[in-house]
């Protein structure tokens, strides 16, 4: 590694620390490394670090410290093949896979890819019986706490593609699961920029199928940009803390409408006016307020059952009492 050192670090420390890298003496390295990560957190620091504990072999720590940059590992091929070598280590098939697809990851994209599928092809016999714990466990979302639920997502990203796709699908249509859990599914797709088409049971009770590669990020929507700039701008001057507040509530609402928010918020100012008891400006037609008002309070009942009676304030931590 050629990392050089920042110049308000402690040089001296620093060089001891490489040495005993360049020397093999990894855990003395990491030690080092680690003390000078808790003074300030640095790129150059954060590569010695994750590189002296990967060989050491505390891969969760590893993981743990190269999530803290990730951005910084897409700088060139050895620091992106470590960044992958940290993944597969802790079985983070689909964080690997949503990385190699990151733009700036084109050049090594190909070569990164046939890295994970060697290390997914492996993980299926050396880590078969977990595997199926993992996956009977995600295919059952809608049984369990929308804690639990999260629990069980993250955990499934420990399976390789295939596998993960194969209980993504069987949610997508489980009239049962939480929209809210549907649209976290559904931007994990556009992350890992899958192309294929999937069936969606939506929250009006319709079954469609979505092609996955015109998915867009939940901000992208018409609706979305305009309540943000209404938010933002306008209501934000006058009641900022208003804004503040309409914008969890509205955040949670977009969430549930993806990814059909524009088939629904046509009139995007007069949603965010009725839902902050905002009077009309311009007024809407009494056709658009009835079909407003219905949707918000069908998308407020979804947000009860999920949240409970504390309300989206909740949503940032839907698993404390």
């Amino acid at each position: 590694m050629q990392e050089q050192p920042d110049k308000f670090m402690d040089q001296e420390a620093f060089k001891r620390a490489v040495s005993a890298f360049d020397s093999g003496h990894y855990s003395e390295a990491g030690s080092a490394f680690e003390a000078l990560y808790q003074e300030q957190q640095v790129t150059s620091i954060n590569h010695y670090l994750v590189a002296s504990l990967y060989q050491d072999q505390q891969f969760l720590a590893a993981e743990q410290y190269a999530a803290e940059m990730d951005a910084s590992y897409l700088a060139s091929s050895a620091l992106f093949t470590r960044r992958l070598q940290v993944a597969l280590a802790n079985q983070q098939f689909i964080f690997a896979r949503e990385f190699v697809s990151l733009p700036a990851a084109r050049n090594w994209r190909d070569q990164g890819l046939l890295t994970i599928e060697a290390a997914e092809k492996e993980s299926r016999t050396s880590l078969a019986a977990k595997q199926r714990v993992i996956a009977k466990q995600f295919s059952h979302l809608g049984d369990v706490s929308f804690g639990e639920q999260r629990r069980r997502y993250e955990r499934a990203k420990q399976l390789p593609l295939q596998e993960f796709m194969q209980g993504l699908k069987f949610l997508l249509v489980d009239p049962f699961l939480h929209p809210l859990m549907k649209a976290t599914l559904l931007e994990e797709l556009l992350r890992l920029r899958v192309d294929d088409t999937v069936q969606l049971t939506w929250l009006d009770g319709t079954t469609q199928s979505l092609d996955t590669s015109t998915l867009e990020p939940v901000g992208a929507s018409y609706a979305a940009q305009t309540i943000q700039q209404y938010l933002q701008g306008r209501l934000g001057q006058q009641d900022p803390v208003k804004a503040a507040g309409l914008q969890q509530t509205v955040t949670l609402q977009l969430m549930m409408l993806y990814p059909y928010i524009d088939r629904i918020i046509t009139n995007p100012v007069a949603w965010i006016q009725n839902q902050g008891d905002i009077p009309f400006d311009p007024e809407p037609t009494s056709s658009e307020i009835k079909g407003i008002r219905d949707w918000q309070e069908r998308l407020e009942n979804l947000i009860t059952d999920l949240l409970g009676p504390m309300g989206p304030e909740s949503a940032e931590n839907p698993e404390k009492p």
